[in-house]
């Protein structure tokens, strides 16, 4: 019989997490121990006149609208797994040997 993690462990609970600065799953980007990406400040204020574009109704070509369409995605898939972050944190329910009491302390 091998040995199965807990459904409250770490490890459970953060395996439908990706990393932010590596793209992998598993961990967060605050426990990546690869090297933070790069930002290109060019390709960022590229896209930032796009949406400024988009936002003013000028005609932007297909693969314009491809990126902030992409975009989109990309900012409701950071938002969903910043909501399943919190969620991990606030299901983590203390087990009977990691030395807490139920019942409250009377000060």
């Amino acid at each position: 019989a091998g040995a199965r993690e807990k459904v409250g462990s770490p490890v459970v609970q953060q395996s439908g997490i990706q990393c932010f600065n590596c793209k992998e799953y598993r961990h967060f980007a605050k426990e990546c121990r690869k090297p933070k990406r790069v930002k290109d400040s060019a390709y960022h204020k590229e896209k930032m006149l796009l949406c400024k574009q988009a936002e003013h109704g000028v005609p932007l070509q297909v693969g314009q609208y491809d990126w902030l369409a992409d975009m989109d995605e990309e900012v409701e898939e950071q938002e969903l797994e910043a909501h399943y972050s919190y969620m991990a944190k606030i299901q983590e329910v203390p087990t009977p040997d990691s030395g807490t009491d139920s019942e409250p302390v009377e000060q």
